[in-house]
């Protein structure tokens, strides 16, 4: 009996020295941490970069200055606060998680030929494809180009491969209390109206129209950018008109409207702008030689095209057509 109970003392000794060594095993091995998806140094030098997505390709280039253009619209500014910083932050931000898939098949249905992204820095390039997002909601699935699996991200950013979705086509960012006097100059006359005051509205007859106009030409985005030889913008120069801002800070913005008449009959007109700002170091003196700008057909029905148009804007609305009077026969 003594030696029954030494010999099950044992066998229970032996099981826990057994599951002592593989629990000290499982704990020993090394556990799967997150990478970042890129590496630190080369966002911080990044010179250039690739985004292919939705049929397009978008390039987008450091200069000299540290000032970012857009190479497919003829080198104009990049809209650092809308697209490239936000991409960037979102590259910083991200992680690899590790290995996602390595099946052929089912990289297949990953989508990740859909759009890729290249960096380019001194003496380093790095691509990444994205494909959709993983099952469990975590980010893009994505593939370094060259490797034979997918990883798993928690990347989201917007990857968009139209160029003029790039582009800063923000000619003015002023705010329309800014605005000391609008100034009109037609071929046919000139009006001009002021602010007595800074924070009083314009005055003189018909201003009431012309405080939501200095809202939309004060901060101006144009609708394209287009080629400096393009056709409808040379017939629509032909024929212009200005429309000057000048600011309570002393500086003025004169822009040069012209208009082309539409292809069918009853389209509506293209209009372009071309704009010179009194400063010469403001960004827009730069975007003239390098392409011309379309104007947004809600902001050209607030600017009268000619001084004959402007008066029949001004006219007060017709009343109520007058009733005749009835001549009633006295009653005897």
């Amino acid at each position: 009996m003594r030696n029954k109970t030494l010999l099950i003392a044992t066998l229970v000794l032996g099981l826990l020295a057994l599951a002592a060594l593989r629990l000290g095993r499982e704990e020993a091995k090394p556990v799967a941490t997150k990478q970042p998806l890129v590496e630190a140094a080369l966002l911080e030098s990044l010179q250039s970069f690739v985004v292919k997505a939705n049929g397009k390709t978008v390039t987008l280039t450091k200069g000299a200055d540290g000032a970012w253009t857009v190479k497919e619209k003829f080198g104009l500014p990049a809209d650092t606060e809308a697209r490239l910083t936000p991409l960037v932050r979102s590259l910083q931000k991200a992680s690899n998680h590790g290995l996602l898939t390595a099946n052929p098949k089912r990289l297949e249905k990953l989508g990740l030929t859909d759009a890729s992204l290249t960096l380019n820095a001194p003496g380093k390039s790095l691509t990444i494809e994205f494909g959709r997002q993983t099952d469990d909601g975590l980010g893009n699935s994505a593939r370094y180009q060259g490797q034979p699996q997918a990883i798993r991200t928690d990347f989201t950013g917007d990857l968009d491969g139209d160029p003029a979705s790039w582009a800063d086509l923000t000619l003015s960012a002023a705010k329309a209390a800014d605005v000391k006097t609008l100034a009109f100059s037609w071929a046919d006359g000139k009006k001009e109206f002021s602010r007595p005051a800074k924070g009083q509205p314009f005055a003189g007859a018909g201003a009431e129209s012309i405080e939501n106009l200095a809202a939309s030409l004060a901060t101006l985005r144009v609708g394209e950018a287009v080629a400096k030889d393009d056709k409808d913008a040379a017939a629509a120069f032909a024929k212009t008109f200005q429309v000057t801002l000048s600011f309570f800070d002393g500086n003025s913005l004169t822009l040069t409207f012209g208009q082309v008449a539409g292809k069918a009959a009853g389209e509506t007109p293209k209009a372009f702008v071309r704009a010179k700002h009194s400063d010469p170091k403001h960004k827009v003196n730069g975007y003239a030689a390098k392409a011309e700008f379309t104007v947004p057909s809600w902001i050209m029905e607030q600017i009268p095209v000619s001084a004959a148009a402007f008066a029949k804007q001004a006219q007060p609305p017709a009343g109520p057509a007058a009733i005749p009077s009835l001549a009633v026969p006295a009653v005897k």
